[in-house]
């Protein structure tokens, strides 16, 4: 299972703190409800963009349910789930700001995100409903709503996760709880 961490770091920022060994779990396993405990099961690897396009290896900490003996791990906010480019460079392109290194540097990966972000915005707001307010009918109004109901990508993907089991992009097997799909 993934959860979105917050995290207010840096790519370079998270990498340098070795901030994957400070990251705290919760005290009840998200997918089956023990209280029996988290503890600490290593990290991988993932790479993540920075804020001038390079990419970047990062560690994200993984934790194990000593209830369901599953393993959860813990996607800094900085990152988008099974996505290169970071949370900040895609929202600066949303936003139009051609301008920034990163977008520059991945414009046409940018496009294709943006791309799948709009054709899944009708599975999105089935899922959602109302649960961010009055969603737009589609088409471009996709991001300014998300914009005006958690404030930044980053917040809404976490809140997508956190209570709507999705993302942007689609809903992914490792952000169901147990048993689900």
């Amino acid at each position: 299972m993934q959860r979105i961490y917050p995290c207010e770091l840096t790519v370079e920022q998270y990498v340098a703190s070795e901030m994957q060994r400070q990251v705290v779990a919760e005290s009840v396993c998200p997918r089956c409800r023990s209280a029996e405990g988290l503890r600490r099961h290593g990290s991988y690897g993932r790479w993540v963009t920075a804020e001038d396009g390079a990419a970047v290896l990062i560690l994200v900490a993984r934790f194990l349910c000593a209830g369901c003996d599953r393993t959860i791990s813990y996607l800094p906010s900085f990152s988008l789930s099974y996505r290169l480019i970071g949370a900040a460079t895609f929202e600066a392109f949303l936003n139009g700001d051609r301008r920034a290194l990163a977008v520059g540097r991945w414009e046409d990966l940018l496009r294709s995100y943006e791309r799948r972000m709009h054709a899944f915005h009708p599975q999105l707001l089935r899922v959602v409903g109302r649960g961010l307010g009055r969603a737009p009918p589609g088409g471009k109004a996709l991001w300014p709503w998300l914009k005006e109901a958690c404030g930044s990508i980053a917040a809404a993907t976490r809140r997508l996760v956190e209570h709507f089991k999705i993302t942007v992009f689609r809903s992914y097997q490792c952000h169901q709880p147990s048993g689900a799909l």
